[in-house]
């Protein structure tokens, strides 16, 4: 066993089997926790017919019910603080965070101090897999207001040893002014940038317009959470060149705590929360669990195994992934994932299921004619035979007397890489891409407000 490889060896470097046997007593513990301790939880195993003691190894959890986000998060809009699957007493409850949800309105999260270590746990654990190590300076650009990237993850990094930046959203420039000080060679380890990789671009094009050579930072390593995108080899391409950077992909669900994150082969994040939650695979129409073999796809469903604020029991996390069994080449032999989409991303037009992924890797194939940010507005109820409208930024060099021929040429790479036909509208560089995460697809039929862009042309 080659410990170096681990944060916490003596888990880490468990078989499957071997993680099995360790966690089973555990998944018994938790179950026979949220039945005595929540009336929605124990409402919902009478339900279903099934007692806490039938629920002892991986294979019974399939006997549960899921956990859906949004339930729990209509119950907080009727007035609970926390939600009906809250088994800790408040009293109890150290921290209090939010995650976003497609209504717009965060969804608040619990968690008791043992809680608290247990994410530093699994987050420390995916750092190390990234490559972060103690002797590191991170500058943390996640919000710091409520939303878990900030003061979650911050207090991961710290577990790791690594010393933080807490500098969260905003102020743009002056980070980059701040950055620009930096000296090269006082510390052991490396700068690192942790963000939204659209905000990467952000600050790419801000330190363009400010005169500011990114090259000359001494920031060389970044790591990239809370949007998709760096798994589409052009957008990963675009920040590595424009940062001289290397670049790790971050995979966060914030409900549950499960953090992962890819070794230096990209071959894949390494599901690093063995013997704190257990994952499954789902189909997402019939539910049906699928075995974690070589190459399966489906759905992540996660279940806390030792959470006492406020466990979630078979979360769907609507993460569409296929998994990876066989051995990395880093030595690792957890299973590993990529994320294909959100199935509730997913929109259906003229019977194609198109995710927005492949559109953002259809317009990668055009820069620089186009930055790459794009944002899609859907104004009716997939699936549906009206193409959706996609508004993309080109880039400050595009002369006017092209924007027609842009938009044949990007009607036609999204013709050809995602199966339907856009209406195409394009928008001014530094519209779309933000401090924040950047949201890419609108369901306006359902009341989304779209983000104030400044068109320059429309398909006719």
């Amino acid at each position: 066993m080659n410990a170096s490889l681990y944060w916490r060896p003596e888990i880490e470097s468990l078989s499957a089997a071997q993680l099995r046997r360790l966690e089973a007593p555990l998944i018994a513990e938790q179950i026979a926790y949220v039945y005595a301790n929540s009336a929605y939880y124990r409402q919902r195993f009478d339900a279903a017919g099934i007692r806490p003691e039938q629920v002892t190894d991986h294979a019974s959890l399939a006997l549960l019910p899921f956990t859906e986000k949004s339930e729990l998060a209509a119950y907080q809009r009727q007035g609970q603080l926390f939600g009906p699957h809250q088994c800790a007493p408040t009293g109890d409850i150290i921290r209090m965070v939010g995650t976003g949800g497609s209504s717009g309105t965060p969804t608040r999260l619990g968690w008791t101090a043992k809680d608290v270590q247990a994410y530093d746990e699994m987050g420390a654990r995916a750092l190390w897999t990234v490559g972060c190590r103690p002797d590191d300076l991170i500058i943390n650009c996640f919000n710091y207001r409520l939303y878990s990237g900030g003061i979650m993850d911050h207090s991961a990094f710290e577990a790791l040893g690594a010393t933080i930046l807490p500098y969260g959203v905003g102020q743009s420039k002056q980070l980059l002014e701040l950055l620009s000080h930096f000296p090269k060679q006082d510390i052991k380890g490396e700068y690192t940038l942790y963000s939204t990789p659209s905000y990467a671009v952000r600050l790419a094009d801000l330190a363009e317009d400010m005169g500011i050579d990114l090259h000359s930072l001494p920031i060389r390593k970044g790591i990239f959470s809370g949007e998709p995108g760096l798994q589409v080899p052009g957008y990963r391409q675009r920040i590595e060149e424009a940062w001289n950077m290397r670049t790790c992909d971050f995979y966060g669900a914030a409900e549950v705590g499960v953090q992962s994150g890819e070794c230096e082969y990209h071959q894949g994040f390494h599901f690093s929360s063995g013997g704190l939650v257990v994952a499954e695979l789902i189909d997402p129409d019939s539910t049906e669990v699928i075995p974690m073999t070589d190459g399966a796809k489906g759905e992540l469903v996660f279940t806390s195994i030792q959470r006492q604020a406020c466990p979630m029991i078979r979360q769907r996390t609507h993460d569409t992934v296929q998994v990876f069994t066989d051995p990395c080449a880093c030595g690792r032999h957890s299973f590993r994932f990529n994320v294909l989409g959100r199935s509730d991303d997913m929109f259906i037009v003229k019977g194609v299921n198109v995710f927005p992924l492949s559109v953002q890797e259809a317009l990668l194939s055009l820069r620089p004619r186009v930055t790459g940010e794009f944002v899609i507005q859907l104004e009716h109820v997939p699936p549906t035979d009206i193409p959706p409208t996609v508004c993309v930024e080109i880039s400050n060099d595009v002369p006017i007397t092209e924007h027609q021929s842009l938009i044949q040429d990007i009607v036609a790479v999204i013709s050809k890489h995602a199966n339907f036909t856009p209406r195409v509208i394009l928008v001014s560089p530094g519209s779309i891409a933000s401090e924040h995460k950047t949201k890419r697809l609108y369901r306006v039929y359902e009341g989304d407000q779209t983000p104030a862009l400044m068109p320059l042309t429309m398909e006719a």
